[in-house]
């Protein structure tokens, strides 16, 4: 019987920690540091089973002392050998390789060539990793030969698969390498039936898989051999009883058909695969099988068959998400990286579907699918970025954003796939859809030069992308905004778009600021679309005038928060006042519905990265959840607004963008206002002095009272220029 994730999961939760009770019983009860230190080593393989590498680490530290107690060099060099691996996951290379350096010049002392050469095999992967291609084959070679000499065909086999895939990666003659697999696989037949040979010959093929595509060898020749290699891995598997290891065997030989244009073979195979991915409860393996057959069926023109496969394999794929994002500790994995061909393809696959029904009602459930589907990766995003679920409260307490929507306001959801960009619109009255047929590829390339050359106040090099970016996001629904009376656009920007304001695009005549209130969102999901309470606002003001830790000093930051303070009262903490200590007892004894921070702040590609500066320290973005987060749960008077001022990211680095359109998030705030560079100290000062000028009258939007501030400012001959008004973004609640 099939048993849930959640049951799985606590299984083996339960099984590993009766494994680490029983290895426990006998830490306590041995008499001497060898029996320890091999109990320890066995809770060490334990936690690397269960992807915790680092407590492995310590474990075989730990291990290592007892051993070194024990004065046994062999020991002592495999322990070496184990923690080399365990560095190795954590991509800690230096440490990695000095561990391994130890434990070789134990063993060469012992004259143990098995021993030698699986530390010659880990030590290979290390130079691999670090790029060292030849000095990996040496080390890959070596090992081959050590283990041949010790006759440990399985140890040869790896090294020289590991040799084969350091000349593949490092682009060497596809001869050397297939000389390589040649070796590799005749030392895998020397072994008997079991899941390890039956990897051993899956990764054969696929290695060859890839030299198949090298115009230097006769590719046909290797893709008959793959498959004659993964159908021999198929009657090992089955011999050994494995139906893990035939899954991968079935799925993959489906996919080398799948490649060759043999789609009857391919799905016949791939739907094997899913079946003895089903027998032993392995969906990490069944999502990837389930998706082959949806780009199967699509080859087939079998559409209505891809969807439902498509829909299944992201069903599967979402239900283990956590684990598949946790599987290496250390790594920060990416699902969106992983994930989404998977569910961009479905997505395309709505969309066209979208196109073909005659039913209305069809239609709208359709492109609700499609846009549902790039939700799941936008959200699966923050929550990557920041390495922690900060995105489960905000879900929970937010609505679905469509039942929301009031007359006057549309949502701009762009989707851009490899080979057109999909503009979905939400209106009071439902969802419309336009394609424009601009490579995602052309996209990213537009909007990264229009980032880069929007900062130089010296040009008008922008004003082309500017035009262009406009003629693909708003000119093809330019009818519909005007159509519906639209005043406010809310975009939800897709990858690269967040690094840019959509308020600089230009009809040719008119920025588009001059036309709309334009506020974004990371994710529909994610947004708490309420309106700020007008009555009893409390302010908590935060600045730096002074140049502290080699920052410049922002001396106009002082009127900024007198002007604030004369607007709304509130706290005030400058200077030598602003400390992080003062900040984190302000906002665990107080209320406050408006947090602004007019100090630098950086947002990178690294969440650790990331910070606002105080006077004695820096705000971490964890930081930034303890002291501000707790405000969510407060439903009568949470923070509507958190302000970043002086804040900026890189250019070109869609992943900083990412965490600065996320920030409100992560503070648990509902809306936040920042800028995407830091610009003119004083400029940056008045703008959102004049904000929070406008955002007094109750009659306006959030939205709106920046769009008041930066027309505001392109009618002052001295900020003009873009540079100075549009890196101010408004982000999430725009009401």
């Amino acid at each position: 019987m099939q048993l849930t994730m959640y049951v799985a999961r606590h299984l083996v939760a339960a099984l590993a920690g009766l494994l680490m009770l029983a290895s426990g019983a006998v830490y306590a009860l041995a008499t001497d540091p060898l029996a320890e230190s091999r109990a320890l080593a066995l809770n060490a393989e334990t936690s690397q089973s269960l992807g915790k590498f680092q407590l492995a680490v310590e474990q075989l530290q730990q291990s290592l002392t007892l051993a070194e107690q024990a004065a046994d060099p062999a020991w002592q060099a495999v322990l070496y050998g184990q923690l080399g691996g365990a560095y190795l996951s954590l991509q800690q290379l230096d440490a990695a390789n000095e561990s391994l350096q130890k434990g070789m010049s134990l063993a060469s002392t012992l004259q143990d060539p098995a021993l030698q050469a699986s530390l010659q095999n880990n030590l290979g992967h290390v130079r691999l990793r670090q790029g060292k291609f030849d000095e990996a084959l040496d080390s890959f070679e070596t090992a081959a030969g050590l283990a041949g000499q010790a006759g440990n065909h399985s140890l040869q086999a790896k090294a020289a698969l590991s040799a084969a895939e350091a000349g593949v990666q490092s682009g060497a003659a596809a001869a050397d390498s297939m000389g390589w697999l040649d070796r590799a696989w005749l030392a895998t037949q020397q072994l008997r039936p079991s899941r390890n040979r039956a990897y051993l010959e899956i990764r054969n093929a696929q290695l060859l898989r890839e030299l198949a595509g090298d115009t230097s060898v006769q590719g046909s020749g290797l893709v008959v051999t793959a498959a004659e290699r993964l159908q021999q891995a198929i009657r090992t598997a089955d011999a050994s009883g494995d139906p893990r290891a035939a899954s991968f065997a079935y799925g993959y030989l489906g996919e080398l058909y799948e490649q060759q244009g043999r789609n009857k073979d391919a799905l016949a195979l791939t739907d094997t695969a899913v079946f003895r991915a089903q027998q032993v409860y392995a969906p990490e393996l069944r999502y990837r099988w389930e998706w082959q057959q949806g780009r199967i069926y699509r080859a087939q023109g079998n559409n209505t068959a891809a969807i439902e496969a498509y829909r299944r394999a992201s069903k599967t794929l979402q239900s283990i998400r956590e684990e598949f994002t946790a599987s290496n500790e250390g790594i920060a994995a990416s699902f969106r990286e992983d994930a989404s061909p998977l569910f961009l393809g479905l997505t395309d696959l709505l969309l066209r579907q979208s196109e073909e029904t005659a039913d209305a009602a069809q239609t709208q459930a359709l492109l609700k699918e499609a846009r549902e589907t790039i939700e799941l990766l936008k959200t699966t995003e923050v929550q990557d970025y920041f390495q922690d679920d900060c995105v489960a409260a905000v879900r929970a307490r937010v609505k679905e954003l469509d039942d929301t929507i009031v007359a006057g306001t549309a949502l701009l959801y762009p989707i851009s796939l490899p080979d057109r960009l999909e503009l979905l619109v939400s209106l009071s009255s439902g969802l419309v859809k336009f394609t424009v047929p601009v490579s995602n590829e052309d996209l990213v390339s537009e909007v990264h030069l229009f980032r880069k050359r929007l900062e130089k106040r010296t040009t008008r090099q922008y004003m082309h992308q500017a035009r262009k970016l406009y003629q693909w996001l708003i000119k093809p629904i330019e009818g519909v905004l005007q159509g519906n009376a639209v005043n406010t656009l809310v975009v939800v920007p897709d990858t690269a778009l967040r690094a840019v304001p959509v308020a600089a695009l230009h009809d040719g005549k008119d920025f588009l600021i001059t036309h709309y209130a334009v506020a974004m969102t990371p994710s529909l999901r994610l947004t708490d679309p309420r309106p700020i309470k007008r009555e009893n606002i409390s302010v908590l003001l935060n600045g730096l005038t002074e140049s502290v830790q080699g920052f410049p000093p922002l001396v106009f930051v002082d009127s900024e928060l007198d002007s604030i303070q004369n607007l709304y009262g509130g706290k005030v903490y400058q200077d030598s006042g602003y400390q992080k200590a003062v900040v984190k007892q302000e906002l665990a004894d107080n209320q406050y519905s408006i947090v602004h921070f007019a100090t630098h702040g950086q947002f990178a590609g690294k969440v650790k990265d990331s910070f606002i500066l105080t006077y004695d320290s820096k705000i971490s973005m964890d930081d930034l959840e303890d002291f501000v987060g707790v405000s969510m749960f407060r439903e009568d008077n949470p923070v509507e607004l958190l302000t970043l001022s002086a804040c900026e990211t890189a250019a070109g680095d869609d992943t900083a963008a990412l965490g600065l359109a996320s920030v409100a998030i992560k503070a648990g705030a509902r809306s936040a206002l920042a800028s995407l560079w830091s610009i003119n100290d004083e400029a940056s000062s008045e703008l959102v002095s004049l904000f929070y000028e406008q955002l007094q009258n109750p009659d306006i939007s959030k939205a709106e009272a920046l769009q008041l501030a930066q027309i505001s400012f392109l009618e002052d001959l001295r900020y003009k220029h873009p540079s100075y008004w549009a890196p101010f973004l408004l982000i999430g609640n725009w009401l």
